[in-house]
């Protein structure tokens, strides 16, 4: 039994909602009582954590992930060829070790960005029946692209291609929806512009309007939401108007189609944290300095759209877009850093991680230490929520399901050698 209180802390709900010395009592890995101290709710002999001088909060959440991608940080792998040449299972060996490392920076629940045939669905469902210590995985199975889209292009062109790689028309796109769900999606990632592969262009719209509502309205129908990857002004307009659920990355949004996400409550995942690791330390990440250049536009231009969407009241959900070498598990806090520098509140920015990525991710069982909540909590320097950089390093406990795992997550990073540049 997962029973654990947490005391004298200073408790943050996850929607600004905070209490000075207060109790969170966890039965059964899950929120049973979250508030000011009570001398009636936690029952003798339950397992008490003094956390006098903390803050306590609810694990974070990262809405856009890469998991299974090369997590040796001792090597650089370029990614196309980590893709065209790791296989299945070595992949989702590497996924497991990024989870990890993002269970130590304080993330409990990935929204991951689908890779086909690695068994993230499979680590999914063995975490969630409790055979494994891992994060909550929010997945799905495989994107859903056209020919010569982004997602048929991410591979190189040595990569044999499959039957339901790529999806050309309406009926086809409906198709790819059923055979995701079918094979256990959480969500649908639909590729709806171009972005910066070998022999594409960010600028260039993916699908038509009539393609992308297939994708919708079959997802909707089975309570499944749709991401769209959408860099290009004309594919976040297509997007848009095909009525998805969230745009990731966002790069060149204007103001009006800011409005428009706004009025229709459409999310924005900017994943301002991979462009900012490109520009730092591209080359030294397996970039060429020309490949660095190439996305200082979609950078330059992801912070102004961040700027655009905030100004127009659109819905932030936090997403890095962690990836392997690029963009590293474990330094998830970037992001929050990056929307703090760009205008957002300390307040602000641990709300996109929370409460927001709740709500996009239809999950009202994370992200909040609100009764029936899922037990996830980080114990933090109480300075954290003046300062969110102390986030870095700030981390005094990770509960899992009402399961404290600092000692497992500090044995596995020394084991597996799990450190995370800070830079």
């Amino acid at each position: 039994m997962n029973d654990i209180a947490i005391e004298n802390g200073l408790l943050w709900l996850g929607s600004g909602e905070c209490h000075k010395a207060g109790l969170l009592y966890i039965k059964d890995g899950r929120v049973s009582y979250a508030g000011d101290h009570r001398a009636d709710v936690v029952p003798p002999g339950t397992e008490c954590i003094d956390a006098t001088g903390c803050a306590v909060l609810p694990g974070l959440i990262d809405c856009h992930v890469h998991l299974t991608t090369n997590s040796d940080s001792r090597r650089v792998v370029a990614s196309d060829v980590f893709r065209g040449q790791r296989t299945g299972p070595e992949k989702l060996l590497h996924g497991y070790r990024n989870s990890l490392r993002a269970l130590s920076a304080g993330f409990t629940t990935l929204r991951c960005m689908g890779h086909r045939g690695v068994g993230e669905t499979e680590l999914r469902d063995m975490i969630a029946d409790g055979l494994m210590i891992g994060p909550n995985l929010v997945v799905a199975p495989w994107w859903i692209t056209m020919t010569n889209g982004h997602g048929d292009l991410f591979y190189p062109p040595y990569t044999s291609r499959r039957e339901w790689d790529t999806a050309d028309g309406v009926d086809a796109c409906r198709e790819m929806v059923r055979l995701q769900a079918r094979s256990g999606a959480d969500f649908i990632k639909v590729m709806a512009s171009g972005g910066m592969s070998k022999g594409e262009k960010p600028h260039w719209p993916n699908y038509t309007v009539a393609e992308l509502s297939a994708v919708v309205e079959e997802a909707h129908d089975m309570d499944l939401r749709v991401a769209a990857h959408a860099l290009s002004l004309e594919g976040i307009r297509r997007s848009i108007e095909a009525g998805v659920d969230s745009i990731e990355h966002g790069s060149y949004l204007d103001e009006d189609c800011a409005g428009e996400m706004a009025r229709r409550g459409i999310y924005l995942v900017p994943t301002m944290a991979f462009n900012d690791w490109c520009q730092r330390e591209g080359t030294e990440r397996g970039l060429t300095s020309s490949g660095v250049e190439g996305l200082r536009d979609a950078h330059d231009r992801t912070l102004e759209a961040f700027g655009l969407a905030r100004s127009a009241g659109v819905k932030i959900a936090m997403g890095t877009d962690s990836s392997g070498t690029l963009c590293p598990f474990g330094a998830h806090y970037r992001e929050l850093e990056l929307y703090v520098e760009h205008g957002m509140s300390t307040m602000e920015a641990l709300t996109t991680a929370t409460g927001t990525a709740s709500d996009l991710l239809d999950r009202p069982d994370v992200g909040s230490l609100r009764s029936g909540s899922i037990g996830d909590v980080l114990i933090v320097d109480q300075g954290v929520l003046d300062d969110i950089s102390l986030l870095r390093g700030g981390i005094k406990s990770v509960l899992r399901s009402g399961r404290d795992i600092s000692t497992y997550l500090a044995a596995s990073s020394e084991a597996l050698e799990l450190e995370v540049s800070t830079n």
